[in-house]
């Protein structure tokens, strides 16, 4: 496979949108989390494997993202976005250079140019069309405007529902066909071995802890589509959901994990096929190579990356606390985080988590100064702006929600992600106009959001 790479210059991908650009959309729908420590470290080691691919100004960095799955991927422009969840997973340096080979790949290989991604995008954003849906079914029986007043169970299992979406959205990135993640698979692991890494502990045990994961996640989607069902139902019995919502949702759901079942190869047959690749190729004629564990044990335990994902997970819970409206518990969770001695006191989304807290315990003074702190914050969120938009809606100033919408989109460059973001945060707070404005926008400039813009301006 290296062998089928040309030295010389890369060239830049028909679907990179500019490295700014496309490090906002990461930081709209995932979050960047600041780590000098890890990042200095992992592209340190991402240095090595494009040097070893012979191919010149290969653009990108690695970032790691606010997410506690294994989640991780390459965009257009180069860039490796590795979860928080995955860097706490990883066992040796030799695995994060497997991770990091085979994401290289996928850019070397120019694999962003596939019409198969632009295909499951278009499906991954009808799931999240269908989900604003039962957001906005959500919003209506907390604001108490709906016509139909919902029962305690009914609530509960709206609430279950939006969750269960909230939940996965974080999870949504480039999904590769059995051939892609083939060839990525196999030019990764040339250019870790090339590079100096293990193949035996790095790339098979990278593939192992792929394999797991894989296992777990088809017991929990089983588990999330039956609670899902179950909410359904709840609803419908009482005649009180709309119907289109419920078609809408199952087959979103079906078709795309269909889809995904249909063109992948679960982790532990990607290590099959791997080592007999590794056969083939090499006849196991490669350098025997010890395990590099020690450099990423103590890039972990330092203490801007330690404390910053474990702060993190914490954050993650307390997010869930409240949006399953357990203010006081998820105030328990969030206090620490913004103490003195918390290396994340000053992030935007501990600060904005606490400000929908406090705002839910009716306690609006204390609310008031955590949302100021989220806005100061260097690593914006777009959660920040949306608390804002709310804020100000509750005082009728119309005006101010059109600044704040109109600062979140400059703020994020306008990336793609942000245009279905504007619109459904005019559109809640009362500016449809304004709303219907940015459909308009959207629907010539960002083709693969068309469908999350539309829907956005509709209400669904």
């Amino acid at each position: 496979m290296i062998t089928d790479l040309k030295p010389g210059v890369y060239e830049k991908s028909n679907e990179a949108i500019g490295e700014q650009k496309d490090i906002d959309e990461a930081r709209i729908t995932r979050g960047i989390l600041s780590v000098p420590s890890f990042t200095k470290y992992a592209n340190r080691i991402l240095v090595k494997l494009k040097t070893a691919s012979q191919v010149d100004q290969v653009p990108g960095q690695v970032l790691l993202v606010a997410n506690e799955q294994l989640d991780a991927y390459s965009s257009a422009d180069g860039n490796i976005y590795l979860s928080a969840g995955y860097l706490r997973s990883l066992k040796s340096e030799d695995q994060l250079a497997a991770l990091l080979a085979h994401e290289l790949s996928h850019v070397l290989l120019r694999h962003h140019d596939s019409n198969a991604i632009s295909r499951t995008q278009k499906q991954l954003s009808t799931l999240v069309a269908s989900g604003m849906a039962v957001r906005n079914a959500l919003e209506k029986v907390n604001s108490g405007t709906t016509t139909q007043a919902f029962t305690p169970s009914q609530t509960d299992a709206l609430k279950k529902m939006e969750l269960l979406i909230k939940l996965n959205d974080g999870a949504l990135g480039p999904a590769w066909g059995r051939r892609q993640e083939t060839e990525a698979d196999q030019l990764g692991m040339d250019l870790m071995i090339k590079a100096g890494y293990s193949y035996a502990d790095g790339m098979l045990g990278w593939l192992a802890l792929v394999a797991k994961w894989d296992a777990e996640q088809a017991t929990k989607h089983a588990e999330d589509f039956k609670l899902q069902q179950e909410a359904m139902k709840t609803l419908m019995e009482a005649g009180k959901f709309d119907q289109g919502i419920q078609q809408g949702l199952n087959f979103a759901v079906n078709d795309v994990l269909g889809q995904l079942k249909a063109s992948h190869d679960s982790g532990d047959k990607r290590e099959e096929a791997i080592d007999d690749y590794f056969v083939k190729a090499y006849k196991e004629k490669v350098p025997q190579v010890a395990l590099t564990a020690k450099p990423l044990e103590a890039v972990k335990a330092a203490p801007d990356v330690k404390a910053v994902i474990d702060g993190y997970r914490e954050a993650y819970l307390a997010r869930t606390l409240v949006q399953q409206r357990q203010f006081d518990d998820a105030l328990r969770k969030l206090t620490p985080l913004v103490s003195k001695k918390s290396v994340i006191a000053s992030h935007a989304l501990p600060n904005q988590l606490l400000y929908e807290a406090y705002r839910g315990k009716g306690k609006k003074i204390e609310a008031e100064s955590y949302l100021r702190r989220s806005f100061q914050a260097p690593d914006s969120v777009w959660e920040t702006y949306d608390s804002a938009a709310t804020y100000f809606k509750d005082q009728g100033k119309s005006q101010d929600i059109l600044k704040v919408g109109q600062s979140a989109f400059n703020r994020f460059s306008g990336a793609p992600s942000a245009y279905p973001k504007l619109i459904a945060l005019y559109r809640r707070n009362g500016l449809v106009k304004e709303a219907e404005s940015v459909r308009n926008e959207c629907v010539f400039k960002q083709a693969d959001r068309r469908d999350e813009c539309v829907s956005a301006a509709n209400g669904n």
